[in-house]
């Protein structure tokens, strides 16, 4: 008997460990990246989005990624560089390809990124710093149906800018 539930605890833990470890090989291999500007003017800030573009590159000013700004969602559009932007206007078997496609392409380069290129309306700012904030998702917990809803874990990057639209537009 003694044997038998050493033998339940070590099917326990190994199926512990492959779970945790699959999850950390999920969030290790897909992700998310999220974008956010803030336009300084000369009231203040505000965060209504300009129409434009943004370029991530690496220290040597490749060219790593492209978004696009969308004024009608107030997002900024990641654009994969064969299924394009993961948006709202496509049909849900696509966007979930496109979505999935995006989320195994973004850790490849993204941490890479140190700079960023940012074109609006009237105005281009280059080489500008990029501060990345990574988040990974629970690696422990992510298989439980309560946590989460059962989704499997991504690593979530973010960059924030803060935009000083002074002089752009005149």
């Amino acid at each position: 008997m003694k044997i038998r539930g050493w033998h339940i605890v070590i099917v326990v833990a190994g199926i512990a460990a492959a779970v945790t470890g699959y999850g950390f090989w999920h969030a290790a291999t897909h992700a998310t990246f999220n974008v956010n500007l803030a336009y300084k003017t000369n009231t203040g800030v505000i965060n209504r989005l300009r129409n434009g573009q943004v370029e991530f590159l690496d220290d040597g000013g490749r060219v790593l990624a492209r978004a696009t700004i969308d004024t009608r969602f107030g997002v900024v559009w990641l654009a994969h560089p064969e299924k394009g932007q993961c948006g709202p206007d496509l049909a849900r078997n696509a966007y979930q390809d496109c979505f999935q496609a995006q989320a195994t392409w973004i850790p490849q380069w993204v941490q890479e990124v140190r700079y960023a290129n940012i074109t609006l309306e009237r105005c281009s700012l280059a080489r500008r710093t990029v501060q990345l904030e990574t988040h990974r998702d629970n690696l422990l917990l992510w298989w439980m149906p309560l946590s989460r809803s059962g989704k499997l874990p991504y690593t979530r990057y973010s960059a924030t800018f803060a935009i000083d639209t002074k002089g752009c537009g005149k």
